[in-house]
């Protein structure tokens, strides 16, 4: 379905991987990054296994906070030392995070820690509100904007008993489109387990001392001295005079930041753990995703069995289209294909109207969305329909193609050449990759799509080398022109 894979973006960030194994540490990380409270010879010391604001796999790719011991375990009392404390109800109106796991998606939305560092691994920072109530409601309640390639993502989640809810409010270009998804944690994610229960506050009780340091926080711009707690990879720093608990680190989980600590200092609101969502409920969210009429989870434990794709299937093995999808040059095959646009149910506006980014986030929702097994025809038969390289790839080949770019006048053909190029191939993505009952969804949302450029550009003799590469995306991207204009395109 439609945006499935958004489904549990930050949904085990508020699970503690307490249960995390000793994986050999397989990115070769030092000392700094990780050192786990278990397994490491040495044992873990001060100002050790801090970390910082990761941004990759290699151990260089992270931006480690500061550290300076200021005393060794035995230089304290330990009769004076005050474990983390975590808070059995409170509120924190603003936190950081910066969330790490396995990579599922080229997006990396569904981002989920694992308990171990194994494979490539996705580093998604977002911020925003906690709310935490073990004293009467038993839940936890998230407010989260998480910034993302196809725009930002504001994320609510509540955690209640045995059920969790998570609701999605997708960017500017899908017009406020909400999504549920109900369902369950489960002990490592895996259907049959134990279910996971919202962390209790008592979670620090078994944490040991490391040292009292002066530690850089991140985000807040602050170096405070505070104490050092571990406990397997799960590191913990805390405020000596009071225990609140200000910064917690694992290599493979992620970093997060409270500024002022979890404690009762603002008791959260009732409302925040009222469930289920009001979106979650039939007539709710534009999608909802393994919810029953209540909103409660139906307690499915995998995907629904892909329709099939019939007519869809039909339209992918064939190469050239009817002749009323033709036209007899470049301009007439636009305005032609842009007659049947406007008979679509989506919306849609003429290309000139988008900037580049837009463009590209629009393509970013449509590769999200787009069905595998079309893609899956187009590359056995050589199909120009094919989508030819990887999310990854074609950020990559945007960056590079954005930076060719810079040099030249806004009034340079090169930006109308690099916008249209964008506007055909999202066009073509969205006919030929989509199923009719995505498509069909898309019309409901109020996402627009592009008209066809009629202009058909081409490359100067005299093109500069950044000319001439946004000239060769060009070729790629306007490939319909060799199926539905009846002459060759030059």
């Amino acid at each position: 379905m439609l945006f499935s894979k958004l489904s549990v973006a930050t949904a085990a960030a508020v699970v503690l991987a307490a249960n995390a194994q000793s994986d050999g540490n397989p990115h070769g990380w030092d000392r700094s990054r990780r050192c786990d409270h278990t397994d490491y010879s040495p044992a873990c010391g001060a100002c050790e296994g801090y970390g910082g604001i990761p941004t990759g796999d290699a151990n260089d790719e992270i931006t480690l906070t500061t550290c300076e011991i200021v005393a060794q375990p035995k230089e304290i009392d330990p009769s004076t030392l005050i474990k983390p404390i975590w808070g059995s109800k409170w509120t924190v109106p603003r936190y950081y995070e910066v969330l790490i796991g396995p990579k599922n998606d080229p997006f990396c939305f569904q981002v989920i820690p694992s308990n171990s560092s194994e494979g490539d691994l996705c580093y998604k920072a977002d911020y925003g509100a906690q709310y935490y109530d073990m004293e009467e409601a038993g839940s936890l309640a998230i407010e989260l904007n998480a910034k993302s390639i196809v725009g930002n993502v504001t994320t609510s989640i509540l955690h209640g008993g045995e059920n969790f809810w998570i609701v999605n409010e997708y960017p500017w270009y899908a017009f406020g489109v909400h999504q549920c998804i109900c369902t369950n944690v489960r002990e490592g994610g895996a259907a049959g387990e134990e279910f996971m229960y919202p962390i209790m506050y008592n979670w620090t009780d078994q944490m040991s001392f490391i040292g009292r340091e002066l530690i850089g926080i991140e985000y807040v711009d602050e170096t405070r001295v505070l104490d050092h707690w571990a406990f397997g990879p799960h590191h913990a720093w805390s405020d000596p005079e009071t225990g609140a608990t200000i910064r917690m680190w694992q290599p493979y989980n992620g970093l997060q930041i409270f500024p002022n600590g979890t404690m009762a200092d603002v008791p959260p609101p009732a409302d925040k753990f009222v469930g289920p969502p009001d979106l979650c409920k039939a007539g709710g969210a534009t999608f909802r995703i393994k919810c029953d009429d209540d909103g409660y989870p139906t307690g499915e434990t995998s995907e629904e069995p892909q329709a099939e794709l019939g007519r869809d299937a039909d339209r992918a093995h064939q190469f050239v289209p009817g002749d009323d999808y033709r036209g007899d040059s470049f301009a007439e095959m636009s305005a032609v294909l842009n007659g049947w646009i406007d008979e679509m149910a989506v919306e849609s506006r003429p290309c000139e109207s988008f900037n580049v980014t837009e463009l590209r986030q629009l393509q970013a929702l449509l590769y999200l969305a787009r069905d595998v097994r079309l893609d899956d025809i187009y590359q056995t038969n050589g199909d120009n329909r094919r989508i030819r390289h990887s999310m990854e790839q074609l950020e990559k080949d945007w960056a590079e193609l954005d930076s060719s770019i810079e040099g030249h006048d806004e009034a340079h053909p090169i930006h109308a050449m690099h916008r249209d190029g964008h506007c055909h191939e999202a066009v073509m993505w969205y006919v030929h990759h989509l199923t009719k009952d995505v498509r069909e969804l898309f019309a409901v949302t109020g996402i627009e799509i592009p008209m066809l450029s009629p202009k058909r550009h081409s490359c100067p003799t005299d093109a500069t080398d950044g000319h001439a590469k946004v000239c060769q995306a060009y070729e790629e991207q306007v490939t319909c022109a060799s199926c539905h204009s009846k002459t060759l395109a030059v």
